[in-house]
């Protein structure tokens, strides 16, 4: 994010803030080779709105600091843009979603995984019917994304999973399917985990449209895989990370001895989902146009992840009609 800041003309760095001072330096060095030079750094966020003019933050923090650091902003009228997730309560996003109307200022989630050209190239195909790579009625999904993430790092707090990777995910199943209606997880960690906290959450995911989802995450993984698959009734679209999205035409003759025919999606070129997410963000505040990432229509991902941890923690269905 901070290289394609120091790239955007829109943009105009005042000032850095990092509790590492060396990471400060290396902020102000990248700044720098953009034509930024000297930008000052802080090691606080008070002392920076204090002495700065700024319009607007940017938070890449632990997800855990999301809430306290936005609401710095809002109290100063300054329009947010924070890094997923939002925060990690469902009661807590819709009140810092308030606070920021509140407060008349613009505040925006950076979800990246929506921006990638293979996510974008979902969305479009689903919005368009006729498209030769529509799957028809998606019914069968599957989400599986298995890392070899021994590290804890930030993810040191219950359902860390959930509120920081989880949050991509989810956002691009709302983004895809609509609203959920019932999601039954169960987290858990492997013998080998260095977790203290579980690092693993499986999960079915029941859609109002009618599709269910298969979820899966984990972090104690011994091999790295990441698939989606939507499945409907003209074929389905299969994306093996974000390098590869492919079509399969749903087969005339029996599955069990049908080949078919892979077609690859074309996506074209695209600028990073970094700087797409300073364009809408830039738009969002100067022509008021709403995006996909706003706090409002981020809700949808942080109900689908309030649903999760509460199934998980309680061991139960949880209907999202729970969430008001």
């Amino acid at each position: 994010m901070l290289e394609e800041v120091g790239k955007d003309a829109r943009y105009k760095p005042v000032a850095i803030v990092d509790t590492n001072a060396t990471a400060a330096r290396m902020a102000q060095y990248l700044l720098g080779g953009s034509g930024h030079k000297n930008v000052p750094t802080f090691s606080g966020l008070t002392g920076v709105l204090s002495q700065i003019e700024a319009d607007a933050l940017i938070i890449c923090a632990p997800t855990k600091t999301h809430a306290e650091y936005a609401r710095m902003g809002f109290v100063v009228n300054m329009h947010v843009l924070v890094d997923k997730g939002m925060t990690m309560d469902w009661e807590e996003g819709k009140a810092l979603v308030a606070e920021a109307d509140s407060a008349w200022v613009k505040f925006c989630v950076a979800q990246t995984y929506r921006y990638h050209p293979t996510e974008q190239a979902i969305s479009y195909i689903l919005g368009k019917v006729d498209h030769p790579h529509h799957p028809g009625d998606v019914r069968i999904v599957d989400y599986v994304h298995h890392r070899y993430r021994p590290d804890p790092g930030t993810y040191d707090y219950s359902y860390a999973m959930v509120w920081d990777l989880g949050s991509h995910h989810m956002d691009s199943l709302a983004r895809w399917l609509g609203k959920a209606s019932v999601v039954t997880a169960r987290s858990y960690s492997a013998p080998w985990t260095q977790y203290v906290h579980d690092a693993n959450i499986s999960a079915f995911i029941e859609f109002k449209r009618g599709a269910v989802c298969n979820y899966v995450q984990t972090n104690d993984a011994t091999i790295s895989e990441w698939k989606v698959t939507l499945q409907g009734d003209r074929g389905t679209l299969v994306l093996n990370g974000h390098d590869e999205l492919r079509f399969f035409p749903k087969p005339t003759e029996a599955l069990a001895t049908a080949e078919s025919e892979s077609v690859a999606c074309d996506v074209g070129e695209h600028a990073t989902p970094e700087a797409n997410i300073l364009h809408d963000f830039f738009t969002y505040i100067v022509e008021d146009i709403e995006p996909g990432i706003s706090g409002r229509r981020n809700l949808r991902a942080v109900a689908l992840c309030e649903g999760l941890v509460r199934s998980a923690k309680n061991k139960r269905p949880v209907e999202l009609e729970e969430l008001k």
